[in-house]
C-alpha cells in the first residue's frame, strides 16, 4: 500500500475546521433566505461545450477537461464525449435558467392553471464545491466551495443594490469590521478601451491585466500591457482613468468628463450613479462600498456592474460578482434570453481571513454540556433524563461514554473528552450525589465546581447557557 495522502490542492476537513466552515455557511444561508433566495444544486460534471469559452483566456486553462471514450454506458465503442468539472456556479445556473426558465407546469392546487417552473425573477442561492486546475499554494486550492446568490430575469439596478446590501450585511454578521465592496462597470471599461484606441479584440486580455492591479504593482501591470502590444500612450490613457481619486461621486464625475465621447461609458456611469443613490436610500453603510475604476473582473461573461469584496486580511478578494445579461442567451443558442446578476462568496478565503483576524476566538465546538456516566444502574436513569431534558431545551448535550466495567479512570477519560471538545460544563451525578439529591456542576472554563439540586439541574444549566 502506498503512502496515505490527498491530491495536491485538496484537503480533508476534520471536526474543528468543519465547525468553522458550517458556521460561515449557516450564517450565509440565513442571510440568503432573509433576502428571498431559494436553494439550488447542479451536477459536479457538465458538458464541455457548456463551460468552454466562458471564463476568459486565464480561466479556460484551469478547467478540468474530461474526455471519455467508449467506457460509459451511453457511448458506443469508439465514441468520445467531452465533459468538464464545474469551474464555478454561475455558468451552471445559466444552463438551468435556459433549460427550465420558460417551462410551464400544472399548479397542484388547480391542475388547469399553468405556472412557470422557475419564478421570474428567479432568486437562487447555491453552495457547492468547484474545481480548477490551479497551481496549489497559500490560499489556492484545486477544489473549493463557492457560496452564490443570483437573480435571473430582471434588468433593474435594484438587483445590484440588494446583492451589495446582502454582501455588507453578511460580512458584518461574520464579525468583519474593516471591509470594502469595490464597484465598477464593464461598459465604463469598454469606453476606456475605446478612448485608448485599443482594438475590441484585445479588450478581454487588457482587462485581465488591469484586474491584476490588486496583486501586482502598477509598473508590472504596465510592462504586461506593453508585452501585449499596447503603446506607451495607450497605457497612459488607461492609467489616467484608473488613477482618479476622491469619493465615489467624485470618481464618477471624473470618469464622466474623461469618457464624454463614449456612449457605452456614459451608460455605465449613469447606472453606477443610480446604484449609489439606491444604496444610500436602502441605508447600506457607505463606509463599506466605493467606486474603484481599477476593478475589471476578468471573466468574459460580465456585461454591466461588477463588484468585489476585500478585507483587512491579506488573503485577496473574499467575494465578487456582477451582471451577466448575455450568458443565458449564449448558452441556449438564442432560445432563451434572460438578464442575470449575482454575487459569490469565497468560503475558503473568508475562513482564512477570519482566522487571520481572530474572528473565531469566541466560536465553540459542538458540545455545551457533558453529563458524566458512571455505569451505576441506580443513577443511569437520572443521567438519561437530564440529557434528554437539556436536548429538548435546545442545549447541545452529550452523555459521557466509558469502557465497561467502569473504573475510576473512567471519570478522568470523560473529563478529558469534555476538555478536548471545549464543553462549557460537565455534570457529575454519581451514587453519592444521587443519595443527596444533588449534582456536581463543573464550569470547564473557570474550573470551578459547585453542588446544585438534581431536580432543577436542567433548568439551572439552561438559564446559564441561554441567559
Amino acid at each position: 500500500m502506498g503512502e496515505l495522502g490527498t491530491m495536491g490542492g485538496t484537503r480533508d476537513f476534520l471536526p474543528d475546521e468543519m465547525i468553522r466552515r458550517e458556521y460561515v455557511i449557516d450564517t450565509l444561508k440565513a442571510i440568503f433566505r432573509k433576502y428571498g433566495f431559494e436553494p439550488l444544486e447542479t451536477p459536479a460534471i457538465e458538458r464541455w461545450e457548456t463551460l468552454a469559452g466562458k471564463y476568459g483566456e486565464e480561466g479556460e486553462k484551469l478547467i478540468y477537461h474530461v474526455v471519455s471514450s467508449g467506457s460509459l454506458d451511453t457511448l458506443r465503442p469508439g465514441e468520445r464525449t467531452e465533459h468538464a468539472l464545474r469551474y464555478d456556479l454561475t455558468v451552471p445556473l445559466a444552463r438551468v435558467a435556459g433549460m427550465y426558465g420558460d417551462q410551464m407546469v400544472s399548479d397542484p392546487a388547480d391542475p388547469k392553471k399553468q405556472t412557470r417552473r422557475l419564478p421570474r425573477p428567479f432568486k437562487r442561492y447555491q453552495i457547492q464545491p468547484v474545481w480548477r486546475g490551479d497551481r496549489p499554494g497559500e490560499g489556492r486550492y484545486r477544489e473549493f466551495h463557492q457560496c452564490d446568490a443570483d437573480v435571473v430575469g430582471s434588468t433593474s439596478p435594484m438587483v445590484e443594490t440588494e446583492l451589495i446590501a446582502l454582501t455588507v450585511e453578511a460580512f458584518k454578521a461574520l464579525g468583519f469590521a474593516d471591509f470594502t465592496v469595490k464597484i465598477n462597470h464593464r461598459q465604463l471599461l469598454k469606453g476606456l478601451i475605446e478612448r485608448a484606441g485599443i482594438a475590441p479584440a484585445k479588450e478581454a486580455t487588457v482587462l485581465t491585466s488591469i484586474d491584476k492591479l490588486d496583486k501586482l504593482p502598477p509598473e508590472k501591470v504596465r510592462l504586461e500591457l506593453a508585452d501585449k502590444g499596447l503603446s506607451a500612450d495607450q497605457v497612459d490613457i488607461l492609467f489616467q482613468l484608473i488613477a482618479l481619486e476622491g469619493t465615489s461621486g467624485q470618481v464618477l464625475e471624473g470618469a464622466r468628463s474623461l469618457l464624454s465621447a463614449s456612449e457605452a461609458a456614459q451608460r455605465g456611469i449613469g447606472e453606477l450613479a443610480k446604484l449609489l443613490n439606491y444604496l444610500e436610500a436602502l441605508g447600506v453603510d457607505s463606509a463599506h462600498y466605493r467606486i474603484d475604476l481599477a476593478l475589471a473582473r476578468g471573466l468574459d461573461y460580465y456585461t454591466g456592474t461588477i463588484f468585489e469584496t476585500v478585507t483587512a486580511a491579506k488573503v485577496g478578494s473574499v467575494g465578487a460578482g456582477g451582471r451577466y445579461d448575455r450568458l443565458i442567451y449564449d448558452l441556449s443558442g438564442g432560445k432563451a434570453d434572460q438578464p442575470a446578476c449575482g454575487t459569490s462568496f469565497g468560503l475558503d478565503r473568508i475562513l482564512a481571513a477570519m482566522d487571520q483576524l481572530g474572528l473565531f476566538a469566541r466560536l465553540r465546538r459542538a458540545g455545551e454540556v457533558l453529563v458524566l456516566h458512571f455505569g451505576d444502574p441506580g443513577v443511569s436513569q437520572a443521567c438519561f433524563e437530564l440529557v434528554r431534558g437539556l436536548r429538548e431545551a435546545g442545549v447541545r448535550a452529550e452523555l459521557g461514554y466509558h469502557e465497561e466495567p467502569f473504573t475510576p479512570n473512567g471519570m478522568r477519560q470523560q473529563l478529558g473528552y469534555a476538555n478536548e471538545k471545549g464543553f462549557a460544563y460537565a455534570v457529575i451525578v454519581g451514587p453519592d450525589e444521587m443519595a443527596q439529591g444533588q449534582a456536581a456542576l463543573r464550569d470547564l472554563t473557570t474550573r470551578r465546581q459547585e453542588k446544585i439540586p438534581l431536580a432543577t439541574a436542567g433548568s439551572l444549566i439552561v438559564g446559564r447557557l441561554r441567559p
